[in-house]
């Protein structure tokens, strides 16, 4: 028990309240004898004035200050706030009785109002308190979850996990940095269920420059049907600008109550708008440096293949050529070798001009991602006998080069596992765009094997499971493998939508 905290706090308001009783009455008094020195009409004597201070104004004084009291005890002990506000009011009662003996007896009534006006106001002020230390331990923990966050989508979840209180159905990131539409960034809901954005921004008549709240029933029809069909009630809306610019964006956060948000929720989400806004600048700007040394690593790359490689390369071509002139007398088998090593030699040349300029694998040159997957299935397929079907869900988008070169990358070892170690009688290619997310899913029917066993092709052979991993964690993604002998192999990569580089949705 916190009595050094109780004791003052309930004693001062008990002091307190008498002390200004007695301060209006004598204020009164002097002011009546000064008015009627004066000549001015008789108003209602002190001792009338006095009564109705003490049956009325005493009782309300006493409750304005016991209820401040206890809301600062509150504060101080926690989860403990109601009992130490309470105690804290039965001390102020008890004062304001003992002072009152001064001036004579107590009043029956007095020693049931007040007793009971302090029990009431300190349970009042101590909850009132504990709901603040609540708001702002929950506001510290998401800051300090904000300040680990790596993606957008962590952000969104450190604040909806931290702040969103009951009836809150969803919080979502939007991107605003250009003159188009908000582009949603990140979407949380409790338990991950989240059911898409609750509302698009770009559908209020203009971007707030302060915490807005939007009851749904004062929306347009065609924007309030869908919502009031996911059972929002209101939306909040908060703007995202750190203090020194960049990203720019907006928080919004769904309930199903029509009054969701109070003063103290609003304060609450704006506080912590801010942080979320600074961590999601810094991202754009490690992202930003990060494009940056990925570029000068391409160039430097390009510059040493261009030196080295294809320089080989056409030194190769031209003394097979040379030696095909000299042998033109000689056995056919020798000239059918060489031409085949000179058809080598000419498309490895090919490939080195062709990463000199684009360090981009070939199938992405010439189509986009769904299709050049289907095409290397179908090429497999061919190859091995082994039938092979991609399925595309959600909407193909254009993506940067990292995260499609990655999953088709990921999707040509895959296969070349299967066919060397599965034994598979047919092979599923499932890629997924969801939301800030693509997904590629490599499914087979095969002989399966133990994931916590040596990895096929992890014997310097091949790509391997440990350098498929390592790939899609440079992409800013994961790995994972599922698989039992017997029961085939699921093999899942999911990398973001904007490649590592842009975890905040390419704002700026």
């Amino acid at each position: 028990m916190r009595w050094r905290l109780v004791l003052p706090a309930g004693v001062s308001a008990g002091l307190l309240s008498y002390v200004f009783s007695v301060f209006l009455i004598s204020l009164y008094a002097a002011t009546g004898a000064i008015a009627g020195a004066l000549g001015v009409p008789r108003q209602p004597d002190a001792e009338r004035f006095g009564l109705l201070v003490a049956d009325y104004g005493m009782p309300l004084l006493f409750v304005l200050l016991v209820v401040p009291a206890a809301l600062v005890v509150g504060r101080r002990t926690g989860g403990a706030g109601p009992l130490h506000g309470a105690l804290a009011g039965l001390a102020a009662a008890a004062t304001h009785q003992a002072v009152g003996l001064l001036f004579g007896p107590p009043d029956p009534n007095e020693l049931l109002v007040y007793p009971a006006l302090g029990l009431g106001g300190g349970l009042l002020g101590g909850a009132r308190g504990r709901a603040a230390r609540s708001g702002e331990q929950a506001l510290r923990d998401a800051n300090r979850a904000l300040a680990a966050a790596r993606s957008a989508r962590q952000v969104a979840a450190a604040l909806g996990e931290h702040l969103a209180g009951l009836g809150v159905t969803s919080l979502c990131l939007w991107s605003c940095t250009g003159e188009g539409p908000a582009r949603l960034l990140a979407e949380w809901a409790p338990g991950g269920s989240a059911g898409g954005p609750p509302l698009d921004p770009s559908a209020l008549p203009e971007r707030p420059p302060a915490p807005l709240r939007v009851p749904v029933s004062s929306l347009p029809p065609g924007e309030r049907s869908p919502l009031e069909g996911r059972g929002v009630g209101s939306v909040l809306v908060v703007p995202l600008s750190p203090p020194g610019g960049g990203f720019r964006g907006l928080l919004t956060v769904a309930s199903r109550r029509r009054r969701a948000f109070s003063r103290s929720d609003v304060r609450t989400y704006a506080a912590a708008a801010g942080m979320a806004a600074l961590v999601l600048e810094n991202l754009r700007l490690v992202e930003r440096a990060r494009r940056a040394g990925v570029l000068e690593e391409r160039q430097r790359l390009a510059h040493e293949i261009h030196d080295t490689l294809a320089q080989g390369f056409t030194s190769i071509v031209t003394n097979l050529e040379a030696a095909g002139g000299a042998l033109q007398r000689d056995r056919a088998a020798l000239r059918r070798h060489l031409e085949q090593a000179l058809a080598v030699a000419r498309e490895s040349l090919s490939e080195a001009r062709r990463l000199v300029w684009a360090l981009r694998p070939e199938p992405l040159e010439e189509a986009p991602l769904p299709e050049a997957l289907r095409r290397l299935a179908a090429r497999w397929s061919s190859s091995s006998g082994i039938p092979a079907r991609v399925l595309v869900t959600g909407e193909p988008r254009a993506l940067p080069a990292d995260p499609e070169v990655t999953l088709l990358r990921v999707a040509q070892e895959a296969l070349a596992n299967v066919r060397k170690h599965a034994r598979a009688g047919r092979v599923a290619i499932t890629l997924s765009y969801i939301g800030d997310r693509v997904a590629l899913d490599v499914r087979d029917d095969g002989v399966g094997f133990d994931p916590a066993a040596p990895s096929p092709g992890d014997d310097g052979s091949g790509f391997g499971l440990r350098s498929m991993r390592e790939r899609v964690g440079r992409a800013g993604g994961t790995l994972s493998v599922e698989s039992a002998p017997g029961e085939g192999t699921v093999l899942s990569a999911e990398v973001p939508a904007a490649g590592a580089a842009e975890p905040v949705g390419g704002a700026g």
